[in-house]
């Protein structure tokens, strides 16, 4: 009698998937229980904040008025260093949940050695690769959408004061955190593909949260063409929330002056604000509406994602091609 060759059966298509997650279901709870952890946090910091928010008076005043800075000032002094500090933690690292994520993902299978077992169970490397990736990439972005709305309603007051462009708002939005959170993904599990090795495959990943936010940062004023305008008052940002870019004053006459000869000759910004809106002075800015801000935020979310995707192929290739 011929000897029978056994072949492994291939995967249904979605074998792959359902694999990708028995694998990394207990990583996926965890983080899951993490987000929810942070997220109850938030509501109930969020709670007494904004608590505190509508008790000051601080929402919906002029803020070209004396009383509403005042109002302001009172609500930032016992209020202000939970703001800053939350909202520096997620603008510097909230993209580093990617690459706590994605650095193991395949570096600790290479570490193990359990790859090998992998491949040979009917998925194959390619089907292997983009079911972990789609799996936890997936459940991911989910996670991060919830964390970001819960997070933007907690550092909400800010806008009244900055506006919704101020870099700790913006990049605080789902749109926005979404995208860098999948492309510091993305980076990580490419580096743990090609290095092999978890802590540093998490290192790359937390400097790459740290380089996307600041080149992000640099790139998004000219997302669109940015607007020009002669208004007369000082606290026109405030008012409709626009984006300032650049800002000169003119005299009665016309003529181009420097921002402090302004504060010089009104004494102080109250003063300067009674020159700008009664004494022929004006104020001459560039900058994006705030209506824009949506159309910002996916156009950010855009280019992330496609960045996202080349690098989650590169990983495919690489597995495929390079991996032995």
């Amino acid at each position: 009698m011929s000897a029978v060759t056994a072949v492994p059966a291939a995967l249904p298509r979605s074998g792959a998937i359902r694999a990708a997650w028995l694998r990394h279901r207990y990583a996926l709870r965890t983080l899951l229980g993490v987000l929810a952890g942070l997220t109850l946090l938030l509501a109930v910091t969020g709670y007494f904040l904004h608590a505190g928010f509508e008790r000051s008076g601080a929402g919906g005043c002029d803020m070209t008025t004396r009383a509403c800075n005042e109002r302001w000032k009172e609500f930032l002094r016992e209020y202000g260093t939970e703001l800053t500090v939350g909202g520096n933690i997620v603008y510097f690292l909230g993209g580093a949940l990617g690459a706590f994520v994605g650095g193991p993902l395949l570096a600790r299978e290479f570490e193990h050695g359990t790859v090998r077992f992998a491949w040979t169970q009917g998925a194959g490397r390619t089907r292997w690769t983009v079911g972990v990736l789609a799996v936890v990439g997936s459940v991911l972005a989910a996670a991060t959408v919830l964390v970001a709305v819960v997070f933007s309603w907690w550092i909400a007051p800010m806008a009244g004061e900055s506006g919704r462009f101020l870099p700790l708002l913006f990049s605080a939005a789902p749109p926005a955190l979404v995208g860098r959170v999948l492309l510091v993904f993305a980076v990580a599990a490419l580096a743990g593909a090609v290095l092999r090795r978890t802590v540093v495959a998490v290192g790359i990943g937390v400097v790459a949260s740290v380089v996307t936010t600041l080149v992000a940062e640099s790139l998004r004023f000219h997302y669109r063409t940015p607007l020009e305008e002669t208004v007369h008052t000082l606290a026109q940002s405030s008012v409709d929330h626009r984006w300032e870019l650049s800002v000169w004053y003119a005299d009665p006459a016309g003529n181009r002056i420097r921002s402090g000869e302004i504060y010089d000759l009104g004494h102080d910004y109250y003063g300067a604000q009674k020159l700008v809106s009664e004494g022929g002075y004006s104020v001459h800015e560039t900058y994006q509406p705030d209506g824009r801000y949506w159309s910002f935020q996916f156009i950010e979310l855009g280019w992330m994602l496609l960045l996202a995707v080349a690098l989650c192929a590169a990983t495919v290739w690489w597995v495929r091609r390079r991996a032995v």
